[in-house]
C-alpha cells in the first residue's frame, strides 16, 4: 500500500445489521425457471450524467448517499427524467434516523441500512418513497443478478478493508489482496451494473471484483420503487409480487401493496403504478 497520508481517508458509515430485526426476503418470490434469461451483463449506470458526493466526503452518511444515487438511476432508467435529491434532504434523512447533528461530530456515527430503508418507505426522501425493501443473501449470486436486472439496482453493504481506500484513491478496482490492512468499519454503495460489480460511491463509479464481493459484502437490499414498476405496468415474469406483498404485510401490519394477478390475464389489468400510488396514499 502507498503512504496513507498521500490521500485523505473518506468517511464510510454503514453500521452492522441487527440480526434480530425481521427482514423481507426476496429469494422465495423469484421463480427462476419462469424468468427470462438473466443477461450476462446489465447496466443501469451509464445514462446518469453525474453523481453527487452527498456530503459523504465530510460525514458518515454513506447509506443515505447510496439511497440518493439509487433514486437518480432508478428515475433516469424508468422514466427518462432523472431526479437528483438535494444534499440537504439527504442530511435531513440522516439526522432523522440517527440523531446526527452537523454541529456535533460525536453524533456522526453512521446508519443501520434497514433503518434507512424503513424511513425511506414511511417518510420518504425529498418526496420520493419506496413501496418496500427486500433483502437477498449476498452469496446467492444468480438471485442478486436477477434482482438487479428486474428492479434496476441494488443497495449493498460491506465490511470495508483499509486497502479499499487506497485502491479507490488510485483509481483501482476493489479487489482482494494478501494484506488488506484490517477492517475499518462498513460502507454502503449503490450497485447498478454487472459483471463485474460496478457501483457508485464518493461521487463516482467504482468497480468491485467478484472475489472482493464474496469476501466482504454482508448485505444486499432491493428497494421496490413505484416508478420502476410503473414503467411497465405489470408484474415482471417470474416474480411473485403479490406473494412478496403478503410477506410484507405480515412483517409490517400494512396492507399488501401489490394486486393479485387476474386469473384471466396474468398481467395486472389496471396500471400497477396507479394502484401503488393509491396504496401509498392510504398507508403512509
Amino acid at each position: 500500500m502507498s503512504d496513507p497520508h498521500e490521500f485523505p481517508a473518506l468517511p464510510t458509515g454503514k453500521l452492522p445489521p441487527r440480526p434480530e430485526q425481521p427482514k423481507l426476503l426476496l429469494a422465495p418470490f423469484i421463480t427462476k425457471r419462469e424468468l427470462p434469461p438473466i443477461p450476462a451483463h446489465e447496466d443501469y449506470l451509464s445514462l446518469v450524467e453525474g453523481w453527487p458526493m452527498y456530503a459523504n466526503d465530510r460525514h458518515s452518511d454513506c447509506v443515505f448517499a447510496a439511497l440518493g444515487h439509487y433514486i437518480q438511476a432508478s428515475t433516469r432508467y424508468a422514466s427518462g427524467v432523472e431526479i437528483t435529491v438535494p444534499e440537504e434532504a439527504i442530511l435531513r434523512a440522516y439526522s432523522a434516523v440517527t440523531g446526527f447533528n452537523p454541529d456535533n461530530p460525536a453524533t456522526d456515527q453512521g446508519t443501520v441500512m434497514q433503518d434507512a430503508m424503513d424511513y425511506w418507505r414511511k417518510a420518504g426522501i425529498a418526496g420520493h418513497h419506496i413501496v418496500a425493501a427486500a433483502t437477498i443473501d449476498p452469496r446467492d449470486t444468480e438471485t442478486v443478478k436477477a434482482a438487479l436486472s428486474i428492479f434496476g439496482g441494488l443497495l449493498v453493504g460491506f465490511n470495508f478493508p483499509r486497502v479499499a481506500m487506497d485502491q479507490f484513491n488510485h483509481g483501482q478496482p476493489w479487489d482482494i489482496v494478501a494484506q488488506d490492512g484490517g477492517l475499518n468499519g462498513g460502507h454502503a454503495i449503490h450497485v447498478g451494473r454487472y459483471m463485474p460489480w460496478d457501483n457508485v460511491t464518493w461521487g463516482r463509479v467504482q468497480t468491485m471484483t467478484p472475489e472482493f464481493w464474496d469476501k466482504y459484502v454482508d448485505e444486499v437490499w432491493v428497494p421496490v420503487t413505484p416508478e420502476w414498476l410503473g414503467s411497465t405496468g405489470h408484474t415482471p415474469s417470474g416474480l411473485d409480487l403479490h406473494g412478496l406483498g403478503e410477506a410484507f404485510s405480515s412483517l409490517t401490519g400494512k396492507r399488501n401493496p401489490f394486486p393479485a394477478p387476474s386469473s384471466r390475464n396474468p398481467a395486472v389489468p389496471e396500471s400497477l403504478l396507479s394502484k401503488i400510488k393509491r396504496w401509498m396514499k392510504g398507508n403512509g
